[in-house]
């Protein structure tokens, strides 16, 4: 099974949930399902993701590279309690899935993909040399991106955008699925997927 992920940035985004996928292992009926993750669209930026332009460049690296499925993984920039930003990303992403030849799985990430880092929070501190006991919910944490500056910010590596790759390659997927749960979840999400490699 080839998958896509496609994001509002190829190489932080796209590449970091790829890292976080590819550990995880999907099953049949106990047989082993091989899948491989191919980030897409690595022109598009931040508010493209919904453009007019995107079904078009899916369809095409859909066929070129024999992708069957495509995972749509975009920032809710909100926290959960926010339904009516949820219901209008949800729309536009469905909108956009009606013009893609293959089936479209959207990941809406509340708040921002940096909230999976938060739900395996010590993987973070041995990387960056903190000490951060984050314990609450990591999709109730507004600007977890901010956050994750403000922890390091006396230490001697700081947190940039760019190192995401990196940390999520580091991540326990089983801590992830733990603590990131819920609604528009990673657990919720990876149940979906799993769904459709049935």
């Amino acid at each position: 099974m080839r998958i896509g992920i496609i994001s509002e940035n190829y190489d932080h985004d796209s590449k970091a949930l790829k890292a976080l996928l590819s550990q995880h292992s999907f099953k049949e009926e106990e047989q082993i399902i091989e899948v491989l993750f191919i980030p897409i669209g690595k022109n598009i930026e931040g508010d493209q993701l919904l453009g007019i332009k995107t079904s078009r460049i899916i369809n095409i690296e859909c066929k070129k590279k024999n992708i069957n499925l495509v995972i749509l993984a975009k920032d809710l920039d909100a926290l959960p309690s926010n339904h009516k930003k949820i219901k209008k990303l949800s729309e536009k992403i469905q909108q956009l899935a009606t013009k893609i030849d293959h089936h479209l799985l959207p990941f809406i990430i509340i708040y921002e993909q940096e909230a999976l880092i938060l739900a395996d929070i010590q993987t973070f501190n041995n990387i960056y040399g903190t000490s951060s006991s984050f314990k609450g919910n990591p999709q109730k944490q507004s600007e977890p991106k901010e956050f994750l500056k403000r922890i390091t910010a006396k230490s001697n590596r700081k947190y940039k955008v760019s190192d995401t790759p990196e940390i999520f390659q580091q991540l326990n997927i089983q801590t992830v699925l733990k603590n990131h749960s819920g609604d528009n979840s990673f657990q919720s999400f990876i149940k979906k997927l799993e769904e459709k490699l049935k």
